[in-house]
């Protein structure tokens, strides 16, 4: 008769991983190790941890395949709100669609995770002092989209949150170069997850007149974790507005 037992805890998880490249057993297993692996040791026809002779190769394991699909781990993004329990196997492809990541700081150095979108821009204003501006796109009724609307910033170097209602807010990360200011547009989103559609134009004035640059993307990048020194995304990811010295000077007088 069956039972059920609670409250169990995995005191190794590696104790389920493949015994040869590491990566968590799935099925099929072969005496602890994975298919893949097994395929590869198979010319050696010797254990890999007692090196005994292995007639016929490594043999397939199905009560190892039991309890690998009998065990069950809360998603690492459980703080944040996801609820989902999942094969420990399967657990990098479901952070891949998994619909609470954490939001990171992409500031230099700075570890701030949360799961709220506001406590993040809180943090922004409050803690690093970035300059800050909201502005609401126009939404109708009849509308699929809203309607983009243009605002005056006045930028500074480094950081410059602009908070776009409803669409979300972006950073506007301004660098001296020997050329200018590099403006770098990067969506503040959840690590992994990727922006719609987005159109920026970028209106600048120089001695031979007004000059507009403007870039539309389907996937703008957004603040990525996995990066050393700060959440922001890679350069390959993004996309910079250059603002020529010739227009600073204008800009001064």
């Amino acid at each position: 008769m069956a039972s059920s037992i609670k409250n169990v805890m995995l005191l190794d998880s590696g104790a389920y991983d493949c015994g040869v490249c590491q990566c968590p057993l799935k099925p099929p297993i072969f005496q602890m190790v994975c298919s893949e692996c097994s395929e590869k040791m198979a010319a050696a026809e010797t254990c890999h941890v007692c090196r005994r002779t292995l007639a016929g190769g490594y043999k397939r394991c199905y009560g190892a395949e039991h309890i690998v699909e009998s065990l069950r781990v809360p998603c690492p993004n459980k703080a944040y709100g996801c609820s989902f329990m999942l094969a420990r196997y399967d657990e990098s492809v479901h952070l891949q669609v998994c619909q609470y990541p954490p939001f990171h700081c992409p500031a230099e150095d700075c570890v701030f995770i949360i799961g709220d979108q506001p406590a993040l821009l809180e943090h922004f204003r409050n803690t690093h002092k970035w300059p800050s501006t909201t502005v609401h796109c126009i939404v109708s009724n009849s509308a699929t989209r809203p309607t983009p609307t243009g605002t005056n910033l006045a930028l500074v170097d480094g950081f410059n949150v602009l908070n776009i209602i409803p669409s979300g807010p972006v950073i506007l990360k301004v660098t001296r170069e020997s050329c200018g200011r590099v403006i770098t547009l990067i969506k503040v989103g959840r690590a992994g997850r990727r922006a719609k559609r987005c159109r920026f134009m970028l209106v600048y004035e120089t001695p031979c007149g007004t000059h507009r640059l403007e870039y539309a993307f389907n996937n703008m990048a957004s603040t990525n974790p996995s990066l050393t020194g700060g959440g922001l995304s890679t350069t390959d990811d993004h996309f910079n507005f250059v603002v020529p010295n010739s227009s600073l000077l204008i800009a001064k007088d």
